[in-house]
């Protein structure tokens, strides 16, 4: 079996390694962008003190028209006294390494020490260079002629002070860094349990429901995304409890519907077989007639249960709704003495409906049966056809006492009745199902409603055929 790892475990790994990485990744750039940083610095002062010494020098040459004297710009003299005697010096007024060479690569003056142990002499003690190293620096031009070159040393390198300075910056970014992975983590944990703590309560109130036991609601005390998800189960219980209820009502009343012929039947044969009755036609005929409801009531179920699973078949054909509202609606009144009046109002250029015939000359007989059922004697049915934004709308009215508004939102359900009242001869409750049903597997819509002068109205839509 494969081993499970908990969600809290997984979330916990994920913060560590992406806050580690995290930190890593800042030290690492802190680490490398400081020093760079410095060499920078140190590039840019020493450009900006070369750009300096070299308008110093210039300026010098041109004044005085040579290089003479060129010296005690870069020195200074000091004297310091020795009792009655005294030592007089120069000291260079720069920190940083300068040397000025003339145009024949001869040193002219220096504050670099060094030279003397790096260049051989020339005559006189100076120091001479080749032409390729007098043009090493920065050529010193004076009205486009080149008067000399100036070499300067670097702006010091990186001593006690700034390597102390490195250091520091580094032990307090490696500090920062584990303070922030400690508040990182903190923080995760903190996160992590908000996380689960609803995830767990999901967790519990879901094995109750699997295990059948249906609690009232989820409560989260949270109005995140977690939030929603706890509204959303406690949707879902509330639609868990319907659905049972409707399955234990629908239950009872399919067991009522075929209790009651059946019961009929064995009642009947048991007193046939008594001899109580004989065996003739009138007593034969209402077993038959019972079994006939039966037969119409198990088959109304198939096709429920074939239309809600979307595997009902149907036969279409170009059909003229006109012609099959007026044959059926003969039928339905002609078969009652006491029918209301019937009104139709369809008109003469009625476009056509993809339909099967036989699915929908049902629809229409349930809902006039309904209409007539609840309608007086000398009351009216009204259907009524019309084109309605590239539909077919079709309604049928009546002057009955209307539907309840509790009513309306359950009209549609199986074995649904309005009034408890009402026994057999309100129906078996499955007739408006069943037009609901069809209607919808034409790709149609009903609505339900109550007309304002009184009595019930009901409206389908159909697409008109392509």
């Amino acid at each position: 079996m494969r081993r499970r790892i908990p969600l809290a475990a997984k979330l916990g790994v994920s913060f560590i390694l992406v806050i580690i990485l995290a930190v890593a990744l800042v030290y690492a750039l802190i680490l490398w962008s400081i020093p760079q940083q410095f060499d920078e610095y140190r590039r840019k002062s020493r450009e900006d003190f070369a750009e300096s010494v070299e308008r110093l020098l210039l300026a010098h040459r041109e004044t005085e028209g040579t290089w003479m004297g060129v010296g005690e710009l870069l020195y200074r003299p000091f004297v310091i006294s020795l009792g009655e005697e005294s030592l007089v010096g120069n000291v260079t007024i720069f920190d940083v390494e300068i040397t000025l060479i003339d145009t024949n690569g001869r040193v002219i003056t220096s504050t670099d020490t060094d030279w003397t142990n790096q260049q051989e002499r020339g005559e006189g003690g100076s120091i001479w260079l080749s032409e390729e190293q007098a043009k090493d620096g920065i050529m010193l031009m004076l009205d486009d002629t080149w008067v000399g070159t100036l070499r300067v040393g670097d702006i010091g390198n990186p001593g006690t002070s700034e390597s102390i300075f490195l250091s520091t910056v580094a032990e307090s970014a490696f500090i920062g860094g584990g303070i922030a992975i400690g508040l990182a983590l903190f923080l995760s944990t903190i996160l992590i349990i908000q996380i689960l703590r609803p995830l767990r309560v999901l967790s519990r109130v879901t094995e109750r429901v699997a295990e059948g036991d249906m609690p009232d609601e989820v409560k989260l005390r949270t109005h995140d995304e977690l939030g929603r998800l706890g509204d959303s189960f406690n949707h879902m219980l509330e639609s868990l409890k319907r659905s049972e209820t409707v399955r234990q009502m629908m239950t009872a009343d399919i067991a009522h519907e075929l209790r009651t012929p059946v019961t009929i039947i064995q009642g009947t044969l048991e007193a046939i077989l008594d001899g109580i009755y004989d065996s003739s036609e009138e007593t034969i005929a209402p077993i038959y007639e019972e079994t006939l409801h039966l037969g119409r009531l198990i088959d109304d179920l198939r096709d429920l249960a074939l239309a809600e699973a979307g595997e009902l078949r149907l036969e279409e054909e170009s059909v003229d709704l006109a012609e099959l509202i007026q044959q059926v609606s003969e039928t339905a009144f002609l078969s009652r003495e006491d029918a209301p009046d019937l009104h139709l109002d369809i008109p003469k250029l009625l476009p056509r409906v993809q339909l099967d015939p036989k699915r929908f000359r049902q629809v229409i007989a349930n809902l006039l049966s309904n209409a007539i059922r609840y309608t007086p004697a000398d009351g009216d049915v009204y259907i009524r056809v019309r084109r309605v934004n590239g539909e077919v709308e079709m309604s049928v009215s009546d002057t009955g006492p209307g539907i309840r508004e509790e009513d309306l939102l359950h009209l549609f359900e199986r074995f649904y009745r309005g009034d408890p009242a009402r026994g057999r001869s309100a129906g078996s409750g499955l007739g408006l199902a069943i037009v609901k049903q069809w209607v919808e597997a034409h790709n149609g819509t009903i609505e339900a409603e109550n007309r304002k002068s009184g009595g019930a109205r009901f409206v389908i839509h159909l697409p008109i055929e392509s």
